[in-house]
């Protein structure tokens, strides 16, 4: 059955199909531009705690063509097993929250030494954002779209500072990290508990340094502080695990 939107213009339906964790979703729409008809096929997945969106455009010159095709492709998804649900039930995900851990301009426009050169600023983060590169916990976005910076920063041709303002505009979000890395991020770089940069970073490498932005941006410096990172993670994964609450 096609539905009318609540928008002026706007055909759809939604078809789904049950998998063992999560449901197959086929989100077919109808907008009318100015000269022509878009028929947006979302495909995605639904879990319980996320969706996934892959959407791909098909314009056509007549709302008559798109309706045709629209039913056309239902059709077919129908043949493979997919039944059709109100559009509800795409919303009834709760959408993941965008956690921000850091931005590089919260330390260069912050309390930071006059005498140092800003890129100093991206330092302490970046060390971190390298552990993640070189254990494979970004995103699939930063994997398709930074690539050749990653396989960079894997080879040490490449600091994680670098690649952090240069690939992340210095930010580092939930947005750039993989599920499991985000739920670790959350605690190692909580700001009410940071205990990456207040005590890692700055008992290792800062120690005897007028700040931690003294730190230099070296391979070297990365080297030692990488281990006090993995046994940070390897102790959240014990405790995950083991079903113990939270804290590192």
């Amino acid at each position: 059955m096609i539905r009318r939107g609540d928008m002026v213009g706007k055909i759809e339906t939604v078809l789904t199909k049950q998998g063992k964790t999560f449901k197959d979703y086929r989100h077919l729409t109808i907008t009318e531009a100015t000269k022509v008809c878009i028929l947006n096929v979302i495909k995605g997945r639904l879990y319980s705690d996320k969706k996934t969106i892959n959407p791909t455009y098909e314009p056509y010159a007549t709302k008559q063509e798109a309706i045709d095709r629209l039913k056309e492709l239902a059709d077919e998804f129908k043949n493979k097993g997919f039944v059709e649900e109100p559009t509800d039930v795409l919303f009834q995900i709760a959408e993941k929250e965008i956690y921000v851990f850091d931005k590089a301009k919260w330390h260069y426009e912050g309390d930071f030494p006059q005498q140092l050169d800003s890129t100093q600023a991206y330092v302490p983060t970046g060390m971190f954002i390298a552990w993640l590169i070189k254990n494979d916990l970004v995103g699939k976005r930063s994997r398709r779209d930074d690539g050749p910076e990653i396989v960079l920063v894997k080879q040490n041709e490449m600091t994680g500072a670098q690649f952090y303002r240069q690939n992340w505009d210095g930010v580092l979000s939930s947005n750039e990290l993989s599920d499991e890395a985000d739920a670790f991020a959350r605690e190692y770089l909580d700001i009410h508990n940071d205990l990456y940069t207040a005590v890692d970073f700055t008992n290792i490498l800062a120690n005897g340094l007028p700040t931690i932005y003294h730190v230099e941006d070296s391979i070297e410096n990365y080297h030692i502080i990488e281990p006090i990172i993995t046994e940070r993670y390897r102790e959240w994964k014990r405790r995950k695990n083991s079903g113990f609450a939270s804290r590192l």
